[in-house]
């Protein structure tokens, strides 16, 4: 797998208000695009959820681990809402991070300091 793009972890910060909530970014990460099958699709809209783009990153035991609920923004630049984060390995035996991506339920900023 060629992992040419690079994406942003990030997390939703506290605030005020729903509506006044930013990004703050975690790390970026090298990825590689993966098909959204039908099956998962359907899973997702099942469970109440959109899944519109599933990408791998490489694994280390020196980054933080990626968890559901958090956001990430790839090199498009659109935010998407992690929906789902398996670790398993990929077809080189390397260990990934394969994540279901999801439409976020609001618009949000990226923080910046």
């Amino acid at each position: 797998m060629i992992y040419d793009k690079i994406l942003t972890i990030c997390t939703l910060r506290p605030g005020k208000s729903p509506a006044v909530r930013k990004l703050g970014k975690i790390g970026q990460h090298y990825y590689a695009e993966r098909t959204v099958y039908a099956s998962r699709y359907y899973a997702g809209r099942q469970a109440g959820a959109k899944l519109v783009r599933m990408v791998s990153v490489p694994r280390s035991v020196y980054d933080p681990p990626i968890e559901a609920d958090q956001y990430c923004i790839l090199d498009d630049g659109h935010a998407y809402r992690i929906d789902q984060a398996q670790r398993e390995l990929d077809d080189d035996g390397l260990p990934v991070t394969t994540l279901s991506l999801a439409e976020p339920e609001g618009k949000y900023e990226l923080y910046q300091d």
